[in-house]
């Protein structure tokens, strides 16, 4: 069933990435969920996503509101009277605080969610979600970085952009953000932890800061409004290779990265590189639009729901790559919508992927709005790459397998990019 028009309820291939993901943190600290890294190892901008990271809705439409409707007769009972018995006993005994008001509500839902042990079905406080919504539209207000959930606790810092306040503050990837404001962070969730590192522009926030085996540090940075640079293009070998690297699939994403194509084509290249490295996703139908400037005909990706129902998301727009010999670099950072596009254009044999397996993040998000600002993601289908590969849990795996080691990290070399430029000039 061919899809209709990207018009159906906004769904979002969020990245996340708690423990869903690598969590390319992608809400990234002022980062943006997604993330989006220009490039540089290990989800470079992010990695995932934290998911929130993450990303994508069908449509780019905000979430649908919910519409309160009566529990069928199959629905789970919550039993009031033994919840009530409990907190009772709580208030009762409990030597402490106890969550009051929204705070308990919100807490009984998280308990339901977490229950699921599904890392992408989650929800969000009306604080979170609106970080969420201004994050797929490409700006966000932080501190400039890209987290990860680190399974020890922690969050851990996967990129940071350039002349942007954490990496003017001195952080450094792979630091581990361990207190935010002296709140213990290492047993948040990614969403929590993030909410409290991003704030309004030129307030402040101080971070405490584990850098490999040394006393923890306190980093005290003021935080500023961080556009994401979604594209990034330059030319390399010697005149003959166009580069361009998408950070995420955002709104302006597809009009801009259409741009930039258009550009590095006009100049005839011998080769063009797409790196989708350490890209954590964003809208579905951004990945449709952008997928379909490499593919020129068939469906971009597939959508399966449990009960065997498909969808296909048909191409779309104009088709931009023409004969250029195309390379597209991809890494464990490389998720959602990334690999959506990443895997069609392996499937249509219009590009060569170059790098690592990608990070495996195949199942759709539904977006609801409920009716105080809070948002429930509900994992509502698998996607397949055209040719019915499934990738969630498994990841795309490179035509071209090049690892990137510590020592590459350190001495700033990037043996994908080097071996990408070298396919386009050999032909091998």
């Amino acid at each position: 069933m061919k899809q209709n028009a990207l018009t159906t309820a906004v769904k979002i291939f969020v990245v996340a990435i708690s423990a869903m993901i690598l969590t390319l943190a992608a809400f990234g600290i002022g980062v943006s969920v997604g993330a989006s890294q220009m490039r540089q190892a290990a989800a470079l901008p992010s990695p995932a996503t934290a998911e929130p990271v993450d990303s994508d809705t069908a449509t780019g439409e905000a979430p649908a509101a919910v519409t309160p409707r009566t529990p069928s007769d199959t629905m789970p009972k919550l039993d009031s009277k033994l919840f009530n018995e409990a907190m009772g006993l709580l208030e009762d005994q409990f030597y402490g605080d106890l969550p009051e008001g929204e705070d308990l509500t919100y807490n009984a839902i998280q308990g339901v969610v977490k229950a699921l042990d599904d890392p992408h079905t989650a929800f969000l406080d009306p604080q979170q979600a609106a970080m969420f919504n201004s994050d797929i539209e490409g700006t966000f207000e932080g501190i400039g970085a890209q987290v990860d959930k680190e399974d020890g606790g922690g969050v851990e810092i996967k990129y940071l952009f350039a002349e942007q306040p954490a990496i003017k503050a001195g952080l450094k990837v792979g630091d581990f953000i361990m207190a935010v404001d002296g709140k213990d962070v290492t047993g948040l969730d990614i969403n929590a932890a993030v909410s409290l590192i991003r704030g309004p522009r030129d307030t402040q926030v101080t971070l405490t800061i584990q850098r490999g085996a040394g006393e923890p540090l306190d980093v005290v940075i003021t935080r500023a409004s961080i556009e994401i640079p979604v594209v990034e293009s330059k030319t390399l070998g010697d005149g003959k290779v166009e580069y361009i690297a998408l950070a995420e699939f955002s709104s302006v994403a597809p009009e801009r990265l259409a741009n930039a194509v258009k550009e590095a084509l006009a100049k005839k290249p011998t080769g063009l590189i797409l790196d989708l490295r350490g890209n954590p996703g964003g809208l579905l139908d951004a990945a449709v639009r952008i997928g379909s400037y490499f593919v020129p005909e068939g469906n971009i990706v597939i959508e399966r729901f449990k009960d065997g129902r498909q969808q296909e998301y048909g191409r779309e727009g104009r088709y931009l790559l023409g004969k250029i010999p195309l390379v597209v670099l991809v890494d464990a950072g490389s998720a959602s919508a990334s690999e959506i596009v990443a895997g069609a254009i392996q499937d249509a044999g219009t590009g060569v992927l170059i790098g690592e397996t990608t990070y495996g993040k195949g199942s759709v998000q539904l977006p609801n709005a409920l009716s105080d600002g809070s948002q429930l993601r509900v994992t509502i289908a698998h996607w397949f790459t055209p040719k019915d590969r499934g990738i969630h849990g498994t990841g795309l795996e490179p035509d071209i397998a090049v690892p990137v080691t510590e020592e590459d990290i350190t001495a700033e070399r990037d043996p994908q990019l080097d071996r990408a430029v070298e396919y386009l000039l050999t032909g091998k």
